[in-house]
């Protein structure tokens, strides 16, 4: 299955959310529990419980944050613009989670322009190595593909690619230049997430009836690598027909299909895929069809996407209790893909 980069969420709560420095707040266990609720795809059940943090701890400003971000990430748009309104940090502090709740706030109302207003302003304000950099980054990407701006969004992955996030990037791109037409780059950028994969994997020797699973899943992959998308297609469909809900073959062809120029058939597969293959490879074609729904202009359906992908990326990943600091979790578009 695909193992690479870790990819990196377009929500990075658990990784990157710093914890009010108040001790009394930090092991506050309804706190962290909402925190890890909302960090795994959850907002609607994390609502309650950092409301009751924001009720028993009115000053501090990270309850009210992310209590905005849970808001915002349920669609209660203008509650999450009110909510960040209340956050109170010290003079020169940079922002935080409120303001991604801003705009993503805007992004979901479909006032695009507003949330690339949001996003730029707080990207310059965090700085290059803030925790949330990747996270700002890829909500802005969403917005600029909401408005349009392929060009500037393309920018901002081809930065991504030389991150951690670089799995994700290279996804995003087979997408975006699968819409606009250029199947070259979605190819090499198609190639390039599967060359990744195949590097730790060994090289099939024959292809077969007689090849077990794993290894016809194999040969997919570094016929992938090798740019053989018809290849790689023939033996997903294969793979697909043995074990229909047990591999992530079903959101392979549907980013072979993008990358071939088939927009009509890779929306089509990539709907498959939502409900096809392993959890983890469930949530990433959730997650991908945001990327889908933001070229296509439905801003609300983006952040269902990404909530609902998040959600299945999350579970089993997370634990069922709460502990002192949540541990860092593949959300929001997790680059290990299996």
């Amino acid at each position: 299955m695909w193992k690479t980069r870790a990819i990196i969420p377009i929500l990075i709560l658990a990784s990157g959310c710093r914890i009010a420095p108040d001790s009394a707040i930090q092991t506050d266990l309804t706190f962290q529990r909402g925190s890890q609720l909302l960090a795994t795809g959850s907002p609607k059940t994390a609502i309650p419980l950092l409301t009751q943090v924001v009720a028993s701890v009115p000053d501090g400003p990270e309850p009210h944050a992310m209590l905005s971000l849970a808001y915002a990430l349920d669609l209660q748009s203008e509650r999450a613009i009110a909510q960040a309104a209340q956050v109170k940090r010290k003079s020169g502090e940079p922002p935080g989670w409120e303001r991604m709740a801003v705009g993503i706030a805007e992004l979901a109302r479909g006032r695009p322009d507003e949330a690339v207003r949001q996003f730029d302003d707080i990207r310059e304000q965090v700085g290059p190595e803030s925790p949330m950099r990747v996270a700002i980054s890829q909500w802005l990407i969403m917005a600029l593909l909401l408005r349009e701006d392929h060009q500037r969004a393309l920018e901002l992955l081809d930065e991504l690619a030389l991150t951690p996030a670089g799995t994700t990037a290279l996804l995003w791109r087979v997408l975006v230049y699968s819409r606009q037409g250029d199947t070259d780059e979605a190819v090499q950028a198609l190639t390039a997430v599967a060359g990744d994969v195949a590097v730790s994997r060994p090289a099939p020797v024959n292809i077969g009836q007689e090849m077990g699973d794993h290894m016809l899943y194999d040969a997919a992959i570094r016929a992938l690598g090798d740019g053989d998308l018809e290849e790689a297609e023939k033996i997903f469909d294969d793979l697909q027909q043995r074990h229909s809900r047990a591999y992530d073959a079903p959101t392979w062809l549907a980013l072979i299909a993008a990358a071939d120029g088939d927009w009509t058939s890779a929306r089509s597969r990539l709907d498959e895929a939502r409900l096809l293959g392993s959890m983890q490879s469930r949530g990433i074609a959730h997650q991908l069809h945001g990327v889908v729904y933001a070229m296509e202009r439905m801003p609300e359906q983006v952040v269902r996407a990404m909530v609902v992908g998040q959600r299945l990326l999350g579970r089993g990943s997370s634990p069922a209790h709460a502990v002192t600091q949540p541990k860092p979790d593949r959300v929001w578009f997790s680059d290990a893909m299996k």
